[in-house]
């Protein structure tokens, strides 16, 4: 019976496209109204009006957010394998320069963030690490490599910091599946 009835859905729906939208954009967020596809528009905070039928909307926060990096496993440049996880913290200051030019924003912002400790960390010793993160000159150096590459997505790195460094042994464990073992 649902199937038999659905057409009548879908003609809600497509009428519904010719039905103005308000989106309602708070203060710690902003909204980019695609504009025919191609027509980007920032909408800073406070009430919007789009038309479904011939624009798309997208809402972020751009106040403060700190997210959690995955842990990875890496080699410093003495040779010791080590894993090194860490946390961003980062506010977004320019939404239509973030959403345009990248698909989903927050995963973009974890994989260069990512990509920073991956370069700064590889590029020091073991000793060099411990010793830079006593003193907190590790935290800098991960901050400003972090603000080079996220500065051309409109994001402004606050802090970026190590929360797991230890060092670590990596064991794989391959399986062949071929006939022939069987």
């Amino acid at each position: 019976m649902d199937s038999a009835l659905a057409w009548i859905g879908q003609i809600a729906e497509w009428l519904g496209r010719f039905i103005p939208r308000r989106e309602i954009v708070d203060v710690t967020e902003g909204g980019v109204k695609f504009v025919r596809g191609n027509e980007p528009k920032y909408c800073g905070p406070g009430i919007h009006w789009y038309w479904p039928w011939m624009s798309t909307w997208f809402a972020y926060p751009t106040a403060r957010q700190a997210d959690r990096l995955q842990t990875q496993t890496m080699t410093t440049e003495d040779g010791k394998v080590i894993i090194v996880g860490g946390m961003i913290v980062y506010a977004v200051e320019d939404l239509l320069q973030l959403a345009t030019t990248t698909y989903l924003p927050e995963k973009a912002v974890k994989d260069i963030s990512l990509t920073a400790i991956h370069d700064v960390v590889c590029n020091m010793t073991w000793d060099d690490l411990q010793q830079q993160q006593r003193k907190g000159t590790l935290d800098t150096k991960l901050k400003n490599a972090a603000q080079r590459q996220l500065s051309d997505y409109g994001v402004k790195v606050i802090k970026l910091m190590l929360i797991d460094l230890a060092p670590t042994r990596v064991l794989r464990l391959s399986q062949s599946t071929s006939q022939e073992e069987n």
